[in-house]
């Protein structure tokens, strides 16, 4: 994505135009482009060019930006607020959801197993899991479903054993095929079924919405996953909440999970914490019929903590609040302009009065047809309106020059009549700014949940011409974020509606750069929530499988962000996989790929995950190549060079600051891989200048990100004399001194150059010869 970041088409108050742009005569291009030419907001950051690529991957930071800088998608750096949600990853005020596979950590299982109290179920399953040593459990969201999985592991293979989370999106063959541990417990949650999907990213194709298909090749496959875990003597737990299609498999158990009785989880949890007997039954007799165990347990935690169990209830009663209840339940019906106002809110909350007239009259416009029937404004004593609340057809006898004089709608008297709707005041800098909200900020998601329900499709679709025309008149970043998160909250309620309305369109390029940037926006947002991350997942990877190269454009943007850092093996695959397909086959795909491989270790050095599975899936395909060639690189081996220098000369958006000398800092155990990485593409002669320029500012960059600079180049200059053939270490001391003395520094730190060239000659010198 390079370029120069757009101007944005703003009013006089700063927000963005949300009237489409007029078109133009020119005839668009049929096939978009599937690289954005343009960074997407909120903030891009700056990842340099590798090799071979007409740039200087190894400028040093803070240099004029050359064709070599970069703009990408950026992940959410610094907060953004939509009600409860937070939108941001790695704050230190409130962090984003952290990868969910991998290690399961010590203190999540002590907090999904306190008080945990055993279901109907537990037994029968633990029996079947210790006797095949593979259990599947069914049901809906919100049964209890992840705990059980762990308690069953516990019950099963001991509490001190490890458990690992592998990826919803695992297939049985890959089950199959997986050496497992001994001893060892895994999990798998919220599998998503791959057989049978959609894989061209098309809209049926979404996320993971088929079950198995049942018959004699499935009870096969499971066959093959039973025994594998049987010859590694390992335990696997899976969770879904798709049952089989047809016939059960014999080979693996399939049981029905169903949540264990809600007043003794109550119960357990408030004797726990010592409340009095008297405000324990109390709250166990205000449990909510049908209500969800997930939610039941948060309840229980508030009044733990000291809550009031009648409030608590009501908060989590299931059921729509007592506002919208009665707002949509109202004997009069509400009014064209009424809908579009909760609707415009439930999409673009939080902007001023000004764009949100503009948003609501946009709407309303689209919604005339939909509410055909004419209504009279006689509040303000203005002539008949037509359906979209402007001034429509004259009644009989009535001048229709008077009509032209009638006064404009007042949208903001009708507004502070909407007992939905409120405004704040929110600072900005030294200014404050009156916007709109919701009267309480949980309002929205049963607003959506309201529209939906009682809407036909025609106003659905106007919705969606709507959204489109907002996208279409290039957004501001704030903008974009809301109607994001409110596409996402609306995928709890229609997620079919969503992905086909929105999500596939938009990942197409159907409406330009930016309905790319909220589709994966959208993605980004599903996955901080466990319940939808998986979904995240599965569309995201039948984009990386099209045909469609917007659409794997699309993939490889959602994957080096939240997605990658909820996911990481799982990115780190489907971005290998589009990348090695061949599928790139344009220099700017090629590029794009390359950058999104870059993208991703710099987001999760920033949001301090394991960057390091980046690099060991590198590592590997370089040590698999130099185990197996003869003479030269292959092309893939040459590709994983061309990734690794890219992955290197990755720099923080901010300071500008290399992402690997900020990852050797914070992980000193990495040094070794680190060091093989560019022993490799050192010794490979055509990229040999631009690793040494890499290295150089990787070395000069160290006093920013550690209290210890000197300690961190020498570890990686042993590391790297350990890496290199001997006869490469006078060659790297003497090019990479040269490099330093005619590139100067300012810096007034320790010379860490020097420190690394310190440790290439001691290795040197003591070297056996």
């Amino acid at each position: 994505m390079s370029g120069e970041p757009r101007q944005l088409r703003e009013e006089a108050n700063g927000t963005a135009d949300p009237r489409p742009a007029p078109e133009s005569p020119a005839t668009p291009d049929p096939t978009p482009s599937p690289i954005p030419s343009t960074p997407a907001p909120p903030s891009p950051s700056r990842v340099n060019s590798g090799a071979n690529s007409g740039a200087n991957p190894g400028a040093e930071s803070g240099a004029d930006s050359t064709d070599g800088d970069y703009r990408v998608y950026n992940n959410f750096y610094g907060p953004q607020y939509h009600g409860r949600a937070h939108f941001g990853i790695a704050t230190a005020e409130r962090p984003g959801r952290a990868r969910a596979t991998g290690l399961l950590d010590g203190d999540e299982i002590d907090a999904l197993l306190r008080s945990y109290i055993r279901p109907d179920c537990f037994d029968d399953a633990a029996r079947e899991l210790s006797r095949t040593g593979i259990v599947v459990l069914t049901g809906p969201q919100g049964t209890g479903k992840r705990s059980g999985a762990v308690a069953l592991l516990r019950e099963t293979v001991g509490p001190s054993a490890d458990y690992v989370v592998l990826s919803p999106d695992i297939g049985l063959d890959q089950l199959a095929e997986r050496t497992f541990d001994e001893g060892v417990g895994y999990v798998v949650l919220d599998r998503t079924a791959t057989a049978g999907t959609t894989g061209a990213g098309g809209a049926g194709g979404a996320a993971g919405s088929t079950a198995d298909v049942a018959g004699p090749s499935t009870d096969f496959d499971w066959r093959r996953v039973r025994d594998q875990l049987r010859r590694h003597r390992a335990h696997l737990v899976i969770t879904t909440v798709h049952g089989v299609a047809g016939r059960s498999p014999e080979a693996v158990r399939h049981l029905p999970w169903r949540p264990p009785a809600l007043d003794k989880v109550v119960r357990a949890r408030l004797v726990q914490a010592r409340l009095p007997q008297d405000s324990v039954d109390r709250a166990v007799s205000g449990i909510p019929s049908r209500c969800p165990i997930a939610v039941v347990a948060e309840a229980a935690q508030r009044i733990a903590a000291g809550a009031d169990p009648d409030q608590a209830w009501k908060e989590h009663s299931g059921r729509a609040p007592q506002a919208v209840q009665e707002w949509f339940g109202a004997e009069e019906e509400r009014s064209l302009r009424e809908i579009a106002e909760v609707t415009t809110l439930a999409f673009a909350p939080g902007i001023g009065r000004r764009a949100f007239e503009s948003l609501q009259d946009l709407l309303e416009r689209l919604l005339g047809p939909v509410y055909f029937t004419p209504e009279a404004d006689t509040a303000d004593g203005a002539a008949a309106t037509d359906a979209t609340g402007q001034a429509g057809a004259a009644p009989d006898g009535q001048d229709p020059q008077q009509r032209r004089r009638a006064r404009p709608v007042d949208r903001r008297r009708s507004l502070s009549r909407n007992a939905l709707i409120a405004t704040e005041m929110q600072v900005y800098g030294a200014t404050t700014r009156e916007v709109m909200v919701f009267a309480d900020a949980e309002l929205r998601r049963w607003v959506l949940q309201a529209l939906w329900r009682d809407h036909p499709t025609e106003y659905w679709d106007a919705v969606r011409h709507w959204l489109d025309a907002l996208v279409g008149a290039d957004p501001d970043p704030a903008l974009q974020l809301s109607i994001a998160s409110g596409l996402t909250l609306l995928g709890h309620i229609a997620f079919d509606e969503v992905v086909q309305s929105y999500l596939d369109p938009w990942a197409r390029g159907e409406s330009g750069e930016i309905g790319q940037t909220l589709a994966v926006y959208v993605l980004w947002y599903m996955c901080l929530e466990e319940t939808q991350a998986a979904a995240a997942l599965t569309l995201a990877r039948t984009w990386a499988q099209s045909l469609h190269p917007t659409l794997r454009g699309t993939a490889l943007i959602a994957f080096s962000g939240q997605l990658g850092v909820t996911f990481p093996t799982d990115a780190v695959k489907w971005l290998w996989a589009v990348l090695r397909s061949g599928a790139l086959e344009k220099r700017a795909e090629r590029e794009h790929g390359l950058r999104a491989w870059a993208q991703l270790f710099l987001t999760l050095v920033d949001c301090q995950e394991d960057a390091g599975i980046v690099l060991d899936a590198l590592a590997h395909r370089i040590r698999k190549e130099q185990r197996t060639r003869s003479a030269a690189y292959s092309a893939t081996g040459l590709l994983v060079l061309e990734t690794t220098l890219w992955v290197f000369t990755a720099t923080e958006r901010l300071s500008g600051r290399p992402a690997v000398a900020r990852h050797l800092a914070d992980r000193p155990e990495e040094a070794d891989v680190v060091a093989e990485l560019w022993a490799a593409i050192l010794c490979y002669r055509p990229l040999r200048r631009n690793a040494l320029s890499a290295l150089l500012v990787a070395a000069r960059g160290l006093p920013a990100v550690t209290s210890d600079p000197t300690a961190a180049a020498a570890r990686l200059g042993h590391a790297l004399a350990a890496a290199l053939p001997q006869v490469e270490h006078p060659l790297l001391t003497s090019e990479l001194g040269r490099l330093a003395v005619s590139r100067p520094t300012r810096a007034t730190g320790p010379d860490c150059v020097a420190t690394l060239l310190g440790a290439l000659n001691s290795a040197k010198d003591t070297h056996p010869r």
